[in-house]
Order: structure tokens, then sequence, then C-alpha cells
């Protein structure tokens, strides 16, 4: 379990019909911030059919961290779809679960929000029946890699790309 700081009362939500909006438009909002670009069809899919992608399909979820009804932070996971060209073949879609658009807000980072995103996430995915866990950052996100090897994961590839890319993984503990 990870602990926040003494007064955080964040909770962490499923994304569903009625409260899905704010998740997915603070999506919009960091990839713009971040990464400095618009959104795109061929990399934002998922954020544009988002109903269809994370309501209506078994095994995604769509996760937000709320502190007194302000979102602080996002996580998706999506049954891995065969479409990272670095690593063909590599995992069994079946048995991995992709986690992709992990976000905290400035001002709430470092309060321990993304840990328990990613909690929640690794929780979902076991009882999912997902074995392994995939996910993809990279090295100008200040934190990120320290970040996703501090909760157990293991890099894969090193990209030579121009956003230097790092995929990364982890298996899941039988229950």
């Amino acid at each position: 379990m990870f602990d926040l700081p003494p007064g955080n009362a964040t909770t962490i939500q499923y994304a569903g019909w009625n409260n899905y909006l704010p998740a997915r438009d603070l999506a919009f909002t960091m990839i713009a911030e971040i990464y400095r670009r618009d959104i795109h069809p061929a990399w934002d899919g998922d954020l544009i059919n988002f109903t269809a992608v994370y309501l209506e399909t078994p095994g995604n979820t769509f996760l937000s961290a709320a502190n007194r009804g302000q979102i602080s932070g996002i996580l998706a996971v999506r049954r891995y779809d065969r479409r990272i060209q670095a690593l063909p073949g590599a995992y069994d879609s079946a048995a991995t679960a992709e986690l992709a658009r992990c976000f905290v807000v400035e001002h709430s980072r470092r309060q321990g929000i993304a840990s328990l995103l990613f909690q929640e996430a690794e929780r979902f995915c076991k009882a999912s029946g997902f074995t392994t866990l995939y996910l993809h950052t990279h090295l100008f996100l200040p934190g990120a890699l320290e970040f996703w090897t501090a909760m157990g994961f293991q890099v894969r590839l090193s990209a030579n790309d121009p956003l230097q890319t790092v995929h990364l993984e982890k298996r899941l503990a039988s229950t």
C-alpha cells in the first residue's frame, strides 16, 4: 500500500458514462502541455474514441485520481494491441495489458498520486487475468523512468528515436 501525505484525501475512480469527460479532457490538456502538440487521430485514437475503447471494451479501463472533486491524475489500461513496431511479436495480447496516459497535474506531483493510480491499475490487471504489463515512456519526461522502475518495471528496449522512447515490462505475480 502506498501512503499519501497527511491530509490528502485523494480517491481513485474508474471512468464511467457519467464521469469520463473530465478525465478525458485532462488527457487532452496534458498532451498539449507536455508534448506541445494537438490531438492527432493516429496517436490519440483511444481518447477520440474514449467510450468505445475504455468503457465498452473488456479488459480496458481509465482511472482518475481526485481530491475534493478536482482530478489530479489519470492512468489508462488497455489490452496490448501489438501496435508497437519496435517489439514485433513480443507480447501475447490476451495476457498483456498496456499502461498509458499516466499524467499527474504539476501542482499535485510528488504526493503519491501516480503510485495510487498504478496500484489500482495493477489490481485491475490481475483481476482481469493479465500476466504482463507493458508501457513505454520517454527519457525527456522528468522522473518517469525512475518512477516506473521503482514500481517494479524492467527496461525491455531503449529505442534510439527522436522521442527517446524506453519500453518497459513487468510480470505480475500470481494471486
